[in-house]
C-alpha cells in the first residue's frame, strides 16, 4: 500500500498595507495602537507580545528582545520610527513590569483573549474583513501572515524573514 502525502498547504491570506494602516488608525486609544503596531510591523505572535516587559524593549537601538518565543527561541525584532516613538510615549518612566499593561487592576499585563479582541473589534471600527472568506473577524495572526508575506514581496530574503518570524524551518 502506497501512502501519499497530502501537499502542505499554506496561507495564502494577508492584508494589504493600506488595510493594515487603517486598522491601526482606528486604534481607540495609545495601547491598543501600540499593540497592533507591534503585531502588523514585527511580525510577532500574540503570546510573545503578552510576555514582554519593559526591559525587553531597546528604543536606542530600536529593538525588541524576545527572550522566549515558540520553541522557547530568543530572538530580536526592529522597530521602525514610528512604532518606537508610540513605543516610548507608552512606557513613559516606567522602568519594570509588563510592556502592554491590563486596564485590570489585578493584572499586570494583558492576556492573549483581549489582544484577540483588541484586534476583532478595532478592525470592526475600521470596516475590515478577514481576507480569509472562512474567517469573520480579523485576528492577531493575519498581521503575521501579511509581516512576512510583505517581507517577502519587498525581496528581503527568506533565511533574514525566517530569522524575523522566529521559524526554525525555512519552508514554513
Amino acid at each position: 500500500m502506497v501512502i501519499e502525502k497530502k501537499p502542505k498547504k499554506f496561507n495564502v491570506y494577508y492584508l494589504d498595507v493600506k488595510d493594515i494602516n487603517k486598522v491601526i488608525d482606528s486604534a481607540k486609544n495609545l495601547r491598543d495602537r501600540v499593540v497592533l503596531k507591534i503585531l502588523a510591523r514585527t511580525g510577532m505572535r500574540r503570546f510573545e507580545l503578552c510576555q514582554l516587559k519593559v526591559k525587553d524593549v531597546d528604543l536606542e537601538r530600536k529593538l525588541i528582545y524576545i527572550p522566549a518565543g515558540k520553541g522557547n527561541k530568543p530572538r530580536s525584532v526592529p522597530l521602525d520610527d514610528d512604532t518606537a516613538q508610540d513605543l516610548k510615549f507608552y512606557i513613559g518612566s516606567r522602568q519594570y513590569g509588563k510592556l502592554i499593561q491590563s486596564n485590570n487592576t489585578g493584572n499586570d499585563g494583558i492576556d492573549e483573549s483581549r489582544i484577540n479582541a483588541i484586534v476583532k473589534n478595532t478592525g470592526i471600527s475600521a470596516g475590515i474583513t478577514h481576507p480569509d472568506p472562512t474567517k469573520k473577524y480579523l485576528n492577531p495572526h493575519i498581521f503575521r501572515h501579511s509581516f512576512i508575506r510583505h517581507l517577502l514581496k519587498k525581496g528581503v530574503p527568506p533565511n533574514m524573514v525566517q530569522q524575523l518570524a522566529g521559524h526554525s524551518d525555512i519552508r514554513t
